[in-house]
């Protein structure tokens, strides 16, 4: 079951009665309950302009984690991981979703100032062991890779943009955190664009959380990881004892 968590969400009442910034969403920061046996979590965004030819492209940049990708070479006969590169806080997840196809909003001049985009994401200095490949040619595969497995996506004309009461113009977009997302916080950049020009940013952050008991066992392994060491032998240890005195028994009957 996917649960539908609304992020952002503005008061079209009263800013219909006043007057409106270039955007508005709630910047306050949210959390996102996960919970575990689903296929993800769809995330809904919201906000408003004044009404008017805008577009709007938003960005969402996940936790950083450490990545490492090999470089396979045939040593006599096999296909060997012989070279290897290691990346350090790597995104990772980015999604960037715009209400028209990026090259109908901007220039790539100006999306390489502002660092939007898949090819201007920053994987940073990497450490490259036993491989005289050069790093851009890692990052293209890193980002492939990660494009393959939904964690890098560019989602063009995905954001909705509509005509609210008075001068209040709407916009919306949704889309999913895969199931095996990290837990953490998420970066999220608002822009909105007219005649290839930015007119505003903000941004806001929401933070993907385990609910239930799954969140205190997944506490526990990441802030006191002997303890969760030690508990999971003791339970191990208890299962396998209750299932010798099961066997034990039906063998005796």
């Amino acid at each position: 079951m996917i649960k539908k968590f609304i992020i952002i969400l503005s008061s079209i009442t009263i800013l219909s009665g006043q007057s409106l910034p270039e955007i508005f969403v709630d910047g306050e920061e949210r959390d996102i309950k996960i919970r575990p046996n689903i296929a993800g979590t769809e995330v809904v965004l919201l906000g408003a302009t004044p009404a008017g030819q805008r577009e709007i492209i938003i960005e969402v940049v996940g936790p950083r984690r450490n990545i490492t990708l090999q470089e396979k070479r045939r040593f006599l006969g096999l296909w060997l991981g012989l070279g290897k590169i290691n990346y350090h806080n790597v995104p990772s997840y980015y999604n960037i979703l715009s209400s028209k196809p990026l090259n109908e909003i901007s220039d790539r001049e100006t999306f390489n100032k502002l660092g939007l985009g898949l090819e201007n994401l920053p994987l940073g200095k990497a450490e490259i062991i036993n491989s005289d490949l050069k790093q851009r040619v890692f990052n293209k595969r890193l980002r492939t890779e990660m494009q393959n497995k939904g964690q890098f996506l560019e989602n063009e004309s995905s954001v909705t943009v509509r005509s609210g009461p008075g001068k209040v113009g709407l916009f919306s977009t949704e889309f999913f955190l895969p199931s095996n997302s990290l837990q953490g916080k998420y970066s999220v950049r608002y822009f909105t664009f007219r005649d290839g020009n930015l007119i505003s940013y903000t941004e806001n952050t929401i933070d993907l959380k385990q609910a239930g008991f799954s969140r205190v066992v997944w506490l526990t392994a990441n802030n006191f990881p002997l303890i969760y060491g030690l508990l999971a032998v003791i339970l191990s240890g208890l299962v396998g004892w209750l299932v010798s005195i099961i066997f034990r028994r039906l063998k005796i009957s």
